[in-house]
Order: C-alpha cells, then structure tokens, then sequence
C-alpha cells in the first residue's frame, strides 16, 4: 500500500512541475550565539557563513547554502532569533518570518530543522526560543517537520562528547522539546596549531553532522541516533 501511495505522490509532482529528487531544504535556528554559522561552515567544510556575533545573520529571504551529501543536494538556511527583540520588533519579524517559511513550504517543502543549542546555557532561555520558532512554523505548515538538535561548544567538554546528551535528554524532553536525532559537536574553525586531540574532535564532529543530515533522509529508519544513543520522536 505505501508503495502505491509513493507512485501517486510521486505522479502529482511530475504533474505539478516538482522533482521529488530536487534539494532538500534544511532550517538551521537557534539562539543567537550559539554558533548556527560555524554548524553550517563545518557541514560545508569551508567558511561561507559569517561568525561574527555583531552580524545580522541569514534568514529565508537570502541565498542559502547548497551541498550535496551521498548524492543528494541540500540547502542550508540560517534563521536568525527572535526572542531577544522587543515585543513589537519581534511581532513584526513572527509576520515576517511565517510569510518567508510558507513561501519556502510551499514552493520546496522544508525536510528538517536543525536546532542549535549550546552545552552550559540556561535551559529555560533556550527552551523559549525553541517553542517560539516551532510555533510559527507549526502555525504557518500544519505541521512541524522533523528536529535535530545540534549541541555545540562541546571541545573541551570531558570525556566523549555524546555524554552531554545521556545526562539532558530528560530534561529536554520533560521541557517540552522532542527531536528526531542528535549530534553532540564542536564546530571550532580548523586550526593546524590545536592539538591531535581538539582536530580529532573536530573531525568526528564533522562527520558527525553530515551523517545526521544524510540519516535524516532515510525513509523508514529507525529512530536511533548517529552516535547510537536511543531517543524520542519530534513532535509534530
């Protein structure tokens, strides 16, 4: 039967003039200073994304940031926050920021969301601007499309870095916030004088990020993320 529904889904978007292999499009948001430029420099293996903090950061208006990964092309959105602004500032950019992902939704579909969060912030701070931003896409699509979340700043954490997720996990999931997957990283820019130690880190962070996008993709998987570690469904 799903593989009937496929044909049909498939037919009604040769019809409609969409190629179901044309780019995924991937939202990266989150807090702002949490680094969603340095996740998506290290996905691209090269600095395209400002890492300034003074910065006014990417949103659905601009051009985003196009990879290909196992023979699938993406792209790469950053979404700058909202919660900091003030109430009408922020009322405004709500509006602004729903006409920008309805346009996206409609005319590409978005495929996951890639929600940063640094290790040691305070958890109520960053729990508000999750919920803030699912709203409006939830409000804008129906529906909320698949969550990852991506834990940086975790260079000099002790032990394998993964080990942040088993000790918050809870936390985060009795606070509301699901996620489809997970990747626990540092997404320090590549510097040949650090240590073996910090470039190793580095590296399997890199791999790390690009192998969660990839899963993500991957009809009928398991939910089981890319460092093995049981988790929950995202929440529509």
């Amino acid at each position: 039967m799903s593989r009937y529904i496929y044909i049909i889904l498939r037919v009604l978007n040769l019809l409609c003039g969409k190629s179901v292999s044309g780019p995924l499009n991937v939202l990266v948001f989150g807090e702002t200073g949490v680094g969603k430029s340095s996740v998506i420099n290290l996905i691209m293996r090269q600095n395209v994304a400002q890492t300034s903090p003074d910065a006014q950061t990417c949103t659905l208006e601009h051009t985003p940031y196009k990879i290909t990964l196992d023979d699938r092309e993406y792209k790469l959105w950053e979404v700058s926050s909202i919660t900091p602004l003030s109430f009408f500032r922020r009322l405004f950019m709500r509006w602004k920021l729903k006409r920008e992902y309805k346009k996206l939704h409609k005319e590409d579909g978005v495929y996951l969301l890639l929600y940063c969060m640094m290790r040691g912030r305070a958890q109520g701070t960053f729990v508000k601007d999750y919920k803030l931003f699912t709203s409006i896409i939830g409000s804008t699509a129906g529906r909320v499309p698949k969550i990852a979340a991506v834990v940086t700043f975790l260079e000099d954490y002790p032990g394998d870095m993964d080990d942040w997720w088993k000790k918050n996990e809870q936390n985060l999931a009795e606070s509301g916030m699901r996620f489809s997957n997970h990747a626990c990283i540092t997404s320090l820019p590549d510097d040949q004088n650090a240590s073996a130690a910090l470039r190793a880190r580095r590296w399997r962070s890199e791999l790390i990020i690009r192998q969660l996008i990839c899963d993500s993709y991957q009809a009928g998987t398991s939910q089981t993320s890319v460092n093995s570690v049981p988790i929950r469904s995202a929440s529509a």
